[in-house]
């Protein structure tokens, strides 16, 4: 449902010395705006990883994994009940580290990601391949090690598809939760500032933390995503009545072949222009028969 959140909130007064007591790395700066010195801290805490105190505004942010901490991995995926838990458990622990009791209600979100599992087997590599050939509007697409993770993003939003085992492995996880994320095809939407206040003008988190945002998300995300035809469906008849092209046929399989595991630009540096241009010219003449390869991806209710 929702994975990595950024909370802001103010005025919360926070004393000083006990920002001190956990080793609050203060830095104290100039402000343009006010002309005055300002103090920030950042506080590190087991369960709260990552804060942020401005002493002069007494802003305090928090970034924090949801189901991290709620419970302890990322591969968990939340459910509606999940969220006022939440809300009770962060404000519990400030009270305990800060002395400080902070209404659900006076918190702002600066991010949010959405985020679901998709159990696809062993077709993790197969989606990422075919996404990483996708181009989003008005964004970027950005592959890392072709079938481990691709996004696409510009300055003010993130879509990305990832496999979230080898993510597992390479952060060193238990081997619990490794086995969990297996066949796992990751979905992680980090909307825009405007999609935020679409739904919340001031984007309070209790109104967007909730599931009619994050059906929003996923649903205009999903629709966003193509599935491109693949060779599924050619049999013995098929070739018997096409013998005549059989070359043909084997050379835009073979094409196509590359196509499915290479980016366009890595292909271009093995062929002239010209035979790449024929290539894909042959490839539009030989109707081989073709159908979906791989299933839509869909949220459960």
């Amino acid at each position: 449902m929702f994975d990595t959140i950024i909370l802001k909130a103010r005025p919360i007064p926070i004393d000083p010395d006990i920002l001190n007591q956990y080793n609050a790395n203060s830095t104290t700066f100039y402000s343009k705006e006010t002309g005055a010195l300002n103090t920030s801290y950042k506080i590190y805490d087991d369960k709260l990883p990552f804060m942020k105190y401005i002493e002069s505004s007494q802003t305090l942010t928090v970034q924090v994994s949801i189901p991290k901490f709620l419970y302890g991995d990322n591969v968990t995926i939340l459910t509606e009940a999940d969220i006022p838990l939440f809300f009770d458990r962060l404000q519990e622990r400030l009270l305990h580290l800060f002395d400080v009791y902070i209404p659900h209600s006076d918190w702002t979100l600066s991010r949010c990601d959405a985020c679901c599992n998709f159990q696809v087997g062993k077709k993790v590599s197969e989606y990422v391949r075919m996404f990483s050939r996708q181009k989003l509007a008005y964004k970027n697409t950005i592959a890392y090690n072709q079938d481990q993770t691709v996004e696409y993003r510009n300055n003010s939003s993130r879509i990305m598809f990832y496999d979230k085992q080898k993510q597992t492995r390479k952060e060193e996880e238990s081997n619990e939760i490794i086995e969990r994320s297996k066949g796992v095809l990751r979905l992680e939407v980090r909307p825009s500032d405007n999609d935020l206040r679409k739904f919340s003008p001031t984007r309070k988190a209790v109104e967007l933390l909730r599931k009619p945002f994050f059906d929003y998300t996923m649903e205009r995300t999903l629709a966003q995503i193509e599935y491109p035809e693949e060779v599924s469906e050619m049999d013995l008849s098929w070739l018997k009545e096409n013998r005549e092209n059989m070359s043909k046929i084997e050379t835009v399989l073979g094409f196509q072949l590359l196509q499915s595991i290479f980016d366009e630009s890595v292909l271009r540096q093995f062929y002239t222009s010209s035979t790449y241009a024929n290539r894909k010219n042959l490839a539009k003449k030989i109707a081989i028969p073709k159908g979906n390869c791989l299933d839509r991806l869909a949220i459960n209710s």
